[in-house]
């Protein structure tokens, strides 16, 4: 490795936090008690190849020579002064569920499954804490989610959960306090019925005409008139005259 490949080198571990830091440390020591739990067998060691018997349709026999399962120890926690404290009980350790899958400082004991620590889908995040797309993936530092496959569909895409804790802390960015956000929640639960409202009556109304159509007469062709003769009224010197099918009566003077 050359001069430039190491400044390069350290640069990186430069801008590399002291919890990422122990979460490398972590991964290598324990990669390097995997390589050191395999067996190394020897010549004598081997197991003596199994004589082939002459049990007809060319099977083996039953019994086999099968080498014991070696099991990898586990790997060398991390030195306790890189170890992170649990927010709850505030003691050192090694590694936890919350810890490596969303740097979240919670020892495996104090986590709380149903609770703050519950996992969310991103619909329920974004249904309950009123969150966006960009509250969740652009805003700083984007939040960690866990991606498992979608039980509904192998179609469909894998499902993103999300720490119900850090959600909580995102939506208090955004919309700066539980009352506001409460408040917001109301708002929009208000216009939610309104609107389910509207569309019952327009259903209502619409089933109304439906059912009482039989009520409403079909709108006819222009009627046209046919006048019968005309008469005067020598005293107010008016013409007038009559249609002989509705009776309408047109009045009129002449010049």
């Amino acid at each position: 490795m050359d001069s430039d490949e190491v400044n390069i080198s350290q640069e990186k571990k430069n801008k590399l936090t002291a919890t990422q830091l122990a979460r490398i440390e972590r991964q290598r020591l324990r990669a390097r008690a995997l390589r050191d739990s395999r067996p190394l067998l020897r010549n004598e060691d081997k197991p003596a190849p199994v004589p082939t018997l002459g049990c007809g349709g060319g099977f083996l026999p039953e019994e086999t020579h099968e080498l014991n399962a070696v099991v990898a120890p586990c790997a060398p926690l991390v030195h306790p002064g890189h170890q992170p404290h649990c927010l709850h009980c505030g003691r050192p350790f090694p590694q936890s569920f919350l810890y490596d899958n969303f740097d979240y400082s919670i020892c495996d004991e104090c986590r709380d499954t149903e609770g703050e620590h519950a996992l969310m889908t991103r619909t329920e995040a974004k249904n309950e804490y009123l969150l966006k797309d960009c509250d969740l993936d652009s805003r700083e530092p984007p939040l960690r989610c866990l991606r498992r496959r979608n039980p509904h569909s192998a179609r469909f895409g894998d499902m993103r959960l999300y720490l119900r804790a850090q959600l909580q802390e995102r939506a208090l960015q955004v919309w700066g306090s539980h009352a506001a956000l409460g408040e917001e929640r109301a708002r929009r639960e208000g216009a939610r019925a309104a609107g389910a409202g509207r569309r019952a009556v327009r259903r209502l109304r619409a089933l109304r005409m439906d059912v009482r159509s039989s009520l409403y007469t079909p709108q006819r062709a222009a009627h046209e008139h046919e006048f019968g003769p005309e008469t005067h009224d020598a005293r107010a010197d008016v013409y007038s005259r009559s249609c002989l099918s509705c009776g309408h009566t047109q009045s009129y003077e002449k010049m």
